[in-house]
């Protein structure tokens, strides 16, 4: 399902920003750069039915692999190879719009996971309700908080048939209620053979729904193996 090789992403970071017009003339062919790097050498496997955790601190390159897997960063070095559909649950809101309504942003990134306008038309007040957002159904998408945006994206992402769900922290912005019925569903997902790539700093459900656990820690590969073995590690660190 996903094959990374020597894969690197590197940032350029400007040292400084023109605010006017006439800054900006006076510093043309001045602007000085600063390069970050952002992951360094990685190389990673998933495999069919497989689960695989990321695990590091803020800033350890979790979510820009995840982007770079879901085609949305290319990277500066290295292959990355995918097969198969893939069912992306990130916080930027990858295909959904700010502008438009929930409803139409229901059938926005619905159509773009492969679900059939139909289906998504029979199913939106179940969508909705599970996302906990049938009250904001005619609202602009950008009206939502970054948890309610979340939870409409892992509640269309559930009704995909694409065999890869990216998962970022989506797990992080609910209830309860709603974090069981999460687990309940990627235990389903996990069940029908399919795959995922899952960012958490959620040690338990690493530790419930993963085959195995990546560590990474300032953009390299530290470690990989069973989960709770991983766990324990990276609170050793």
């Amino acid at each position: 399902m996903i094959e990374l090789r020597g894969v690197s992403k590197v940032f350029r970071i400007p040292h400084e920003r023109r605010r006017t017009v006439l800054g900006h003339l006076a510093s043309l062919g001045r602007h000085t750069y600063e390069s970050f790097p952002a992951l360094h050498d990685v190389s990673l496997d998933v495999g069919r039915g497989e689960f695989v955790g990321l695990l590091g601190p803020n800033g350890s390159g979790k979510s820009t692999l995840l982007r770079i897997v879901a085609g949305i960063y290319p990277p500066s070095a290295g292959t990355v190879r995918v097969t198969g559909d893939v069912a992306p649950v990130l916080d930027l809101g990858v295909g959904f719009h700010g502008g438009l309504p929930v409803r139409d942003n229901v059938f926005l990134y619905g159509v773009l996971l492969g679900l059939a306008r139909r289906r998504l038309l029979a199913e939106l007040p179940d969508i909705l309700a599970r996302a906990g957002v049938e009250r904001f159904e005619d609202a602009r998408l950008d009206t939502l908080s970054t948890g309610l945006r979340m939870r409409l994206a892992f509640a269309l992402a559930m009704r995909a048939e694409a065999q890869l769900l990216l998962l970022d922290e989506a797990l992080a912005v609910g209830d309860a209620a709603f974090v069981r019925s999460c687990r309940a569903e990627l235990q389903r997902f996990r069940a029908e053979g399919r795959s995922a790539l899952v960012v958490s700093h959620d040690e338990a459900t690493l530790a419930d729904l993963c085959d195995r656990i990546v560590l990474l820690d300032a953009g390299a590969v530290v470690a990989e193996g069973p989960p709770r073995d991983m766990i324990e590690r990276y609170r050793g660190r």
